[in-house]
């Protein structure tokens, strides 16, 4: 992982990153306590990274180095690893390649890679929330101690990022479940481990709210109120659900139908098989073209809307496939699988009924991923392989140009705002795209009369532009110029 993901850490931020490492100098250093002003404004997030990050910069200092603010979700994408390690080295001891595969699968995975090389609350909380659950899971330590530590971790990740409290049913599953090599608890015992799972987090939630409140009246969220959860726009609700199926189906890939073909390869009930995959395909192919919010592809694929359709609705199929899979034999699954379930269909509803985004799939990639590879140890070492290996060279292939356009976007926005500061224009141009990736560098500027601005263009719509050009500079993705910044004058009134 840290070879894979090196070379992405010192692009320059995207997408907002930068008010996290902002806040952080606001908690680091009292001098800059304005800065929290900026985070407050763009960010919906508890404060959970940025103490983390106001760490990191006590302890070496503050300094302008991207991949240090970026640390955090690195660690976090570590901790996932040794998470899953946990959870199935006496699971998968005789089978140690689902543990190769499943690394592979996380490692690659698009969204994994991005996130975690990103200064965002995304990767971190999840990494956190995994660890608690292998901790609440470990079988050699029966003491108090090993549910305290994990509610203790599993509260930590809540304030990192609040999705996780969505997790919450995991852990009372998780006591209230027997494991088959467990001895029975006492009700005593189960009603302690519950009142530790319950009051430990939500002692750390109710004094974060608490503290955040008091010192920055900040009830909650800055962003509360058009990010709470809705559950009486039906219609929003299930296209949000149906789009994050699609994009979980995708992180899968086409095991799910492997392994329904294979379990009905000789059952009467083909024909409904296959007219249940058709409805799925339908279903997957009207729903591809309903546009909601970030649930899209972004802007560096180069294929046609066609083919993201098609790629949407495979996804489709395969998620729906993967749930009925996994909830139909759900009674004869032991403990393992019920207290991942227990969590992911909870936070799969509940994500689906705030804003759509495709990052909020990220909570729920590492244990899906877990069951498929585990549901995966009934097929034949062959199979297994090819759909896996297919699996991780399309996921190669997307994160090698999903990254290589992030990191050609954050460095054009960082080059030109720099470039801005050396000439002395920064304080006479409008920001533009530069205030979503660069707006570390217009912050506490001393306006003057606005004569210039920053525009993303193509290099056709370049050569369309009359006004002077200042500078520009190139996203260069895999040597082609995707899109330019421009910074020229602004156009005259008429």
């Amino acid at each position: 992982m840290l070879v894979l993901y090196a070379p992405w850490m010192g692009r320059g931020y995207v997408n907002l990153e930068y008010p996290f490492s902002m806040a952080a100098r606001a908690l680091a250093d009292p001098s800059q306590s304005g800065l929290i002003d900026i985070y407050f404004a763009v960010q919906a997030n508890p404060l959970g990274y940025s103490f983390v990050l106001a760490l990191l910069y006590k302890i070496v200092g503050y300094h302008d180095w991207f991949w240090l603010a970026k640390l955090p979700s690195l660690c976090g994408g570590l901790m996932i690893i040794v998470a899953a390690w946990m959870l199935t080295r006496e699971r998968w001891a005789n089978t140690r390649s689902l543990f190769y595969f499943w690394s592979g699968l996380v490692i690659l995975n698009p969204l994994i890679i991005a996130f975690a090389t990103a200064s965002t609350a995304d990767v971190l909380p999840v990494g956190l929330l995994m660890l608690a659950i292998a901790i609440a899971m470990e079988r050699r330590n029966k003491t108090l101690w090993r549910p305290l530590v994990a509610a203790l971790v599993f509260g930590l990740a809540v304030i990192m990022k609040y999705m996780p409290a969505y997790f919450g049913a995991a852990f009372l599953a998780l006591v209230i479940i027997r494991d088959d090599k467990e001895v029975n608890k006492s009700k005593q015992t189960i009603a302690r481990e519950i009142a530790v799972y319950l009051f430990v987090p939500g002692a750390i939630l109710a004094f974060y709210i608490w503290w955040v409140n008091t010192k920055y009246s900040v009830f909650i969220s800055s962003g509360f109120v058009d990010g709470r959860p809705n559950f009486f726009n039906l219609e929003k609700l299930l296209v949000t659900l149906g789009k994050y199926i699609s994009f979980l189906g995708l992180c899968v890939g086409v095991v799910p139908l492997i392994l329904i073909f294979k379990r009905y390869k000789n059952s009467s009930i083909q024909i409904f098989l296959s007219l249940f995959f058709l409805v799925t395909v339908v279903l997957g192919f009207l729903l591809s073209g309903i546009a909601v919010d970030e649930m899209d592809f972004g802007g560096g694929f180069p294929l046609s809307i066609l083919w993201l359709r098609i790629i949407q609705t495979i996804g489709f199929s395969s998620g729906v496939v993967f749930l009925f899979l996994i909830l139909s034999s759900l009674r004869g699954r032991g403990r393992f699988h019920k207290v991942l379930l227990f969590g992911m269909i909870p936070s799969l509803i509940m994500i689906s009924t705030t804003l759509p985004t495709q990052r909020y799939i990220i909570i729920l990639i590492p244990p899906v991923l877990l069951l498929i590879i585990d549901a995966a140890g009934s097929l034949s070492k062959r199979v297994r392989n090819s759909a896996f290996g297919v699996t991780l060279l399309g996921f190669a292939a997307v994160s090698l140009l999903g990254m290589s356009y992030l990191r050609a976007q954050g460095n054009a926005a960082e080059h030109m705002a720099v470039w801005m500061e050396k000439n002395e224009v920064i304080n006479e141009s409008a920001a533009g795209i530069l205030g979503v990736h660069a707006g570390q560098h217009f912050y506490d500027l001393v306006p003057k009369e606005t004569k210039y601005e920053v525009v993303a263009t193509t290099l056709e719509g370049e050569k369309a532009i009359t006004e002077k050009i200042l500078h520009r500079e190139p996203m260069n993705v895999l040597g082609r110029i995707t899109r330019v910044y421009v910074l020229r004058e602004l156009p005259k009134a008429p």
